[in-house]
């Protein structure tokens, strides 16, 4: 599997895995930042069958190598999930911070939603 493959079906371990954690309340395709991530990347619902297979940790190391333009764009996807429950909890905050320096990209929920907001 090519480097660009592998992003993808890390990219959507780690958002199957974020929206089976948040229940059936998230859904992805809503999400306004998830369409431009899905064109750039180009992911395709075979690519979520295929992240099925795949460990979170696994993906985490994958993402870690990735561009920062589509870690941006990963975290503005994520902000908009966790957007959804008003107000975002504390530990939704924390995972959110957490998986951002998981992938080396140290943004916080506040910074990524202030950047969110003015686009």
């Amino acid at each position: 599997m090519n480097s660009g493959e592998s992003e993808k079906i890390a990219i959507c371990c780690v958002l199957l895995d974020i929206v089976e954690a948040m229940g059936t309340s998230a859904d992805i395709e809503s999400c306004r930042h998830y369409q431009s991530l899905r064109g750039k990347m180009n992911i395709t619902d075979s690519d979520f069958e295929r992240a099925r297979s795949v460990s979170v940790l696994s993906s985490l190391v994958t993402l870690k190598e990735m561009h920062y333009n589509k870690k941006m764009l990963l975290a503005l996807t994520v902000c908009d999930l966790y957007s959804g429950y008003t107000p975002v909890s504390f530990n939704l905050k924390i995972t959110f911070e957490t998986l951002m320096n998981a992938i080396e990209w140290p943004i916080s929920f506040s910074e990524i939603l202030t950047i969110s907001r003015t686009e």
